[in-house]
């Protein structure tokens, strides 16, 4: 008996939702009502009884996607629709008499607001279309949901590309209204989602809204603050420029004699070129921001171009006649190099680092320290008087080792500096 009682009480509640939430109407009954609403009605005239009073309506943006963020063009294009929401005074019946609570009347039949967007980047017109139905309740409330493809203009700051992140606007407004007659408040909420896709390129980190008192306008302001994903620039850009900046070092190990030097020199410097092409391409021709990846590409080119100088001015070097004579400047070169490179001379295995005999000894006494120093001191006189061997080949190959030396502490610190930076923003 419960059981039988409880399905009797569900059928009974199933009908009263029914009833209450299906209309129960005739086409005539609607027919008739449409064309006694319509019958002195004017979409021209805002439908408010009090003309000298401002219609309020209640703006929310809902995104379905962010289909773009053009860098090169400066432009977002956002899918999406806003719901509008307003009173109609000139629009209501009686829902009990008539058993309607609501009706869809088209846009052109009717007053709607006359809403453009701001900031649009290709067209500018009103929202909305002949093709759009509107839902009027029997109290005079309005729905209104214009569906558009938002392709607003967006100031981008590409200082940290591809590191960086944007703050994107849309902007709506009456092109014709000023406040005091057409006023818009936001509804909540402010923004919201409609099957949202997210986007591949841009990750959606936050989002607010605000509302701008421009002279006798009100303007809706949504923004989009966005943030560039990484792993495909890291992948495909960053990674390959770092590894042709260190390979740029490289080219002072290369042997003089080996007759590639050059050309490897312009390889390089050509790729760097290329690259610098491609990130250019990709950015905003202004001048209002510089990319720090451009920076630092222009940076390897100029050292790209350095080497190529250098590697020119050593082949030159390299081949000069046995006959010319070695400057003091060169020589003291060589003897660096072959100092930091523990080389003695050449056929002398005796002048490394250290002298032999003082590292042949486990233990060395103080008096005996004291010994191999004063020979040391004793030998050198007679070891400057000797002529040293050495031809040009050594001073190419000690211009090798300091350029090598040289750039690569220069690429490790520009690149580890442009880089941390880029990254912690």
């Amino acid at each position: 008996m419960i059981s039988v009682g409880l399905q009797c009480f569900g059928l009974l509640l199933f009908a009263s939702v029914a009833l209450a939430t299906h209309l129960n109407y005739d086409i005539s009954t609607y027919r008739t009502t449409m064309t006694s609403l319509l019958s002195n009605y004017s979409s021209k005239v805002r439908p408010i009884v009090n003309q000298g009073q401002s219609l309020q309506l209640q703006l929310s943006l809902w995104i379905a996607g962010i289909n773009e963020v053009s860098t090169t063009d400066s432009m977002m294009s956002t899918t999406g629709y806003l719901s509008v929401k307003w009173k109609d005074e000139l629009l209501n019946w009686d829902s009990a008499a008539t058993g309607m609570y609501w009706m869809q009347f088209n846009q052109k039949d009717i007053w709607v607001p006359d809403i453009v967007l701001k900031n649009g980047f290709t067209d500018f017109k009103m929202m909305g279309g002949d093709f759009y139905y509107l839902y009027v309740y029997n109290d005079g409330w309005v729905d209104w949901y214009p569906y558009k493809v938002f392709e607003t203009s967006c100031e981008l700051d590409v200082t940290y590309y591809p590191f960086d992140s944007q703050k994107c606007d849309i902007i709506v407004k009456s092109w014709s209204y000023s406040r005091w007659e057409v006023n818009f408040t936001f509804n909540d909420p402010q923004i919201g989602f409609y099957e949202f896709v997210p986007n591949h390129v841009w990750h959606l980190e936050s989002y607010d809204a605000e509302t701008d008192y421009t002279n006798s306008q009100t303007d809706l302001k949504f923004t989009l603050h966005l943030k560039r994903k990484t792993k495909y620039f890291i992948a495909n850009l960053i990674l390959p420029i770092i590894l042709v900046g260190v390979l740029n070092t490289f080219v002072f190990m290369i042997p003089a004699d080996a007759g590639e030097k050059m050309g490897f020199s312009v390889t390089i410097f050509l790729t760097f070129a290329v690259f610098l092409t491609i990130v250019s391409g990709e950015l905003p021709k202004t001048s209002d921001s510089i990319s720090i990846l451009s920076i630092y590409l222009i940076i390897e080119l100029i050292i790209s171009i350095s080497s190529i100088m250098l590697s020119a001015v050593q082949l030159r070097i390299h081949h000069r006649k046995p006959t010319i004579e070695i400057g003091e400047c060169f020589r003291f070169l060589v003897r660096a190099g072959r100092r930091l490179r523990c080389e003695g001379r050449k056929n002398d295995k005796s002048m490394k680092c250290f002298p032999n005999s003082c590292l042949n000894k486990p233990r060395i006494h103080e008096i005996e320290v004291i010994d191999c120093e004063s020979r040391m001191k004793m030998n050198r006189p007679v070891e400057d008087e000797q002529e040293e061997e050495m031809d040009w080949g050594d001073v190419s190959s000690a211009i090798d080792f300091f350029a090598f030396i040289f750039l690569l502490c220069v690429q490790v610190f520009v690149t580890s500096v442009m880089f941390i930076y880029a990254a912690a923003r």
